[in-house]
């Protein structure tokens, strides 16, 4: 089962990601050791170079709401975390109240996790849209730009383990498998979300972004 992550604004504006065409550093899954692959990466194989929102397979024994956070910590930036209100209650939806991204906090007005039967998750998280930007700007130009750093290093032999990246660069994604991001709105870019329904390995995210259009912001745009 997979689980994705979504952030959106009332005003129809969502953060969608670019797939890298290959990656040079990867988490290990469940916990296993992390690997890099010099000195040209190894190909991508789920929808390369296409759109796509942060996630991934759920863990064993996880919860999809945990999943959905940790795939956005692993894709995005390693110092990314979640708050809780009040901190001693179990993870639910109603006690997500932030994101704190690189020492910076950025307020969640409302989530929602749907699931679709035998296919994935997707937790929705609400911004002020002028948050939404900067999570974008702080991700593209911080996080994604360590990345980028990495990538280099690996190539050229200065990084020899996955351990030593997060030494020298502390912000870098766990993962190196976004590394793009752009924020559309609902209706400014309606073509392109039509697009996306042509490509079965993108189909999923145009599902994603019509449920967030029509069922949550109740938009009742005709994709």
């Amino acid at each position: 089962m997979q689980c994705y992550i979504m952030l959106y604004s009332k005003e129809g504006y969502f953060l969608i990601f670019e797939k890298r065409e290959e990656g040079f550093f990867f988490e290990g899954t469940n916990g296993g050791q992390g690997v890099i692959y010099p000195p040209d990466g190894h190909p991508i194989v789920h929808g390369p170079g296409l759109y796509a929102f942060p996630g991934g397979k759920l863990h064993k024994i996880e919860t999809p709401f945990k999943g959905c956070l940790r795939e956005f910590t692993e894709e995005c930036g390693n110092q990314i975390s979640f708050d809780y209100t009040p901190p001693n209650q179990l993870e639910t939806l109603t006690a997500l109240s932030s994101i704190n991204i690189n020492r910076s906090s950025y307020k969640i007005l409302f989530s929602i996790l749907n699931t679709v039967p035998n296919n994935y998750h997707t937790l929705y998280l609400n911004f002020e849209t002028s948050d939404l930007r900067q999570i974008q700007n702080i991700v593209t130009n911080t996080n994604f730009v360590q990345a980028n750093q990495v990538r280099s290093d690996i190539h050229n032999t200065k990084i020899r383990s996955y351990n030593a990246i997060f030494q020298r660069y502390p912000y870098c994604p766990s993962d190196d498998e976004l590394g793009h991001s752009e924020l559309w709105q609902i209706e400014r870019e309606i073509n392109e979300i039509r697009l996306l329904r042509t490509n079965q390995a993108t189909d999923w995210c145009y599902d994603m972004i019509v449920y967030l259009a029509n069922t949550i912001l109740h938009a009742r745009i005709p994709y």
